[in-house]
């Protein structure tokens, strides 16, 4: 089982649970994508599944778990359409391999695993029917039987209720673990019928802790930059690169700047990006902004302000408190325009120039 770093009390509490044979049949594991949902639910289903629900780690049912190889172990996760069946069964091979390399595992880790393209993520109605299939067979080892559902959040509307089902009538000896990072998209029928349980967010020094073999500089470039999403601070951790710094300090200058040139120039090398990197980076740069700004704010010590590729000390006094609202709301309004196909080139000009703006408190 991988470290928890922060939910070891909320794993006890489910221990608990279960040698009181207390523990509800379905579960609702909360956390934000990248931390210790997926952690928390892999050890709970292996602690249901152990030969003497210890999670002594050394029973057949305990090491069949920690490969991801248990008969009675079914996951169920988001797919992208293209494959054989229609089913997660496609992709089990894949996610197994993602699993064991990440067990923090992000969507945006687990999408680039699958797919180049810009396809969507979702859960089928098949995919549902699929688990219903599974869980009316009797359970291989005679025990009980889990199913690990992770982002239930992407099931499609028409298989919401036929999940909803499988909720509201349990069948014996089978528990249903789900994983969520967006717990307000789910249906309120399907969270009402669980048993609710909420990670607690990762910090700094929990990157920290996890990158520990690295330089400090590298760990605390992963912190900055993907706090407190460690799952993709760990994806990240194999091609630096892949934190797209270099491009936000440089695109973060120019707009600073306000030269109509530079902004053109770099306008022109963003555009040529594919839309989900575009998205990524910004979405990166909303979190590398509110990072400078809290630099500024919480008078973060000196030695732990100089990143490489972009000084937090700077970038703090670029974020002026009277701009840092309007910051976040241009690059909004740039993320929206994105996903509504406005034309790439002219959304980020807009976008540059207001930004230039926000950083002089306007």
């Amino acid at each position: 089982m991988s470290q928890l770093y922060n939910n070891q009390p909320l794993l006890d509490q489910l221990a608990t649970a279960i040698d009181r044979e207390k523990l509800h049949h379905a579960n609702l594991i909360s956390s934000g994508p990248g931390e210790e949902g997926l952690v928390v639910g892999l050890a709970l289903a292996t602690r249901i599944l152990c030969d003497t629900q210890k999670h002594c780690g050394t029973c057949k049912s305990c090491k069949q778990a920690s490969t991801l190889q248990h008969p009675d172990l079914h996951f169920s996760f988001p797919f992208v359409s293209g494959r054989a069946s229609g089913t997660a069964d496609d992709f089990l091979p894949d996610f197994r391999i993602a699993l064991g390399k990440n067990k923090h595992l992000d969507p945006d880790g687990w999408q680039q695993n699958i797919t180049s393209k810009n396809q969507q993520l979702q859960i089928p109605v098949k995919e549902i029917q699929n688990i219903h299939k599974k869980l009316s067979l009797t359970a291989a080892s005679g025990k009980n039987r889990v199913l690990l559902l992770w982002l239930p959040e992407q099931i499609k509307t028409q298989a919401s209720n036929k999940l909803l089902k499988l909720v509201e009538e349990p069948l014996p000896k089978t528990y249903i673990i789900l994983v969520t990072h967006q717990k307000a998209r789910l249906l309120p029928t399907i969270v009402s019928r669980c048993a609710p349980w909420r990670c607690k967010p990762l910090e700094e020094r929990h990157f920290l802790t996890h990158f520990k073999d690295q330089p400090e500089t590298t760990a605390r470039l992963l912190a900055m930059v993907f706090a407190p999403n460690l799952g993709a601070a760990i994806s990240a951790s194999e091609d630096l690169e892949s934190t797209q710094i270099d491009v936000f300090a440089r695109w973060m200058r120019v707009c600073f700047k306000g030269e109509p040139t530079e902004i053109s120039d770099v306008v022109s090398s963003l555009s040529g990006l594919t839309k989900e990197t575009l998205k990524t980076l910004i979405f990166r740069s909303q979190h590398f902004l509110e990072r400078g700004f809290y630099h500024g704010v919480q008078n973060t010590p000196v030695q732990a302000s100089d990143l490489g590729a972009i000084n937090v000390q700077k970038l703090s006094s670029a974020v002026r408190p009277a701009g840092a609202m309007a910051i976040y709301r241009v690059l909004s309004a740039c993320l929206y325009d994105l996903e509504r196909n406005i034309h790439v080139k002219t959304a980020l000009t807009f976008a540059s120039f207001k930004l230039h703006k926000a950083f002089r408190g306007n």
